[in-house]
């Protein structure tokens, strides 16, 4: 029975193409399908590293600024000590209205020892080369009667005065003659208050020459900032440079009468 069915089967495959390569066909499809896929996996993997890579440099760009920046402050709020410390111009005053006229002159002024006390202050001056420029000495006084202003070469007279705005009468001495100690001074009285203050500016002492003795800031300018008002109230309003004080004010060219005891 088997060989009959075995020829009934022949007739039925008569005329049929050859499976050889039919079947190479069917495994070249199935690998080139599969290289398909393993080209589309790489190029997923590819983009989602990217898109990693993006993501963390946004991060970083975005977050580490403002680490940096709210790190900042406390960086400058310790900065180095400085050996030669300077002076701040808001901290004191009268040095805010000294230091612009200096420094237009490229000149350097810093507070000088003893430096100050109650109702007096000093300064120095140097050039630009560092080379000592004299100094600047200033003083409030409180006096409740009229002031006498001196007269330099006559002690005993009354100077006629000048009036600046706002109610300030002053007298202005210069003396360029004496080669060691040449001076520009202004005296000055605040008519509401009777606030009265000496400003000077002298030239470097010892040097016995009239142009590297010469004061630091001209008789104009000691003029100008002696009578602005802001000098009078650059002192507190206790500070005066009488009684316990007046030894230790600076020693002035053209003194402040003292009312008698």
């Amino acid at each position: 029975m088997t060989m009959p069915l075995t020829r009934l089967l022949e007739h039925v495959l008569e005329g049929e193409p050859d499976l050889g390569d039919e079947v190479d066909a069917v495994f070249r499809e199935a690998e080139r399908l599969r290289r398909r896929r393993t080209r589309s996996l790489l190029a997923a993997g590819a983009a989602v590293v990217a898109a990693i890579a993006v993501t963390g440099y946004l991060l970083t760009t975005t977050l580490l600024p403002a680490r940096e920046k709210a790190a900042t402050p406390a960086a400058v709020a310790t900065p180095a000590a400085s050996a030669v410390p300077v002076p701040s111009d808001i901290a004191d005053p009268v040095l805010a209205l000294l230091a612009p006229a200096v420094r237009d002159k490229k000149m350097h002024i810093y507070p000088r020892p003893p430096e100050r006390g109650s109702g007096w202050r000093q300064y120095s001056i140097t050039d630009q080369d560092d080379k000592p420029r004299g100094t600047v000495e200033v003083a409030v006084y409180r006096l409740p009667e009229d002031l006498c202003f001196p007269v330099l070469a006559k002690p005993n007279k009354c100077a006629r005065t000048e009036w600046a705005p706002a109610g300030v009468e002053y007298v202005r001495y210069d003396d360029d003659h004496d080669l060691d100690w040449q001076v520009h001074q202004t005296i000055a009285r605040r008519i509401s208050d009777g606030r009265t203050l000496a400003l000077m500016a002298t030239g470097e002492r010892g040097t016995d020459n009239a142009s590297t003795g010469k004061p630091g800031l001209t008789g104009a300018q000691i003029e100008k900032i002696g009578t602005d008002q802001r000098m009078f109230d650059a002192f507190g309003p206790d500070e005066d440079c009488v009684g316990a004080a007046a030894t230790a004010c600076p020693a002035f060219r053209m003194p402040v009468p003292q009312p008698a005891d």
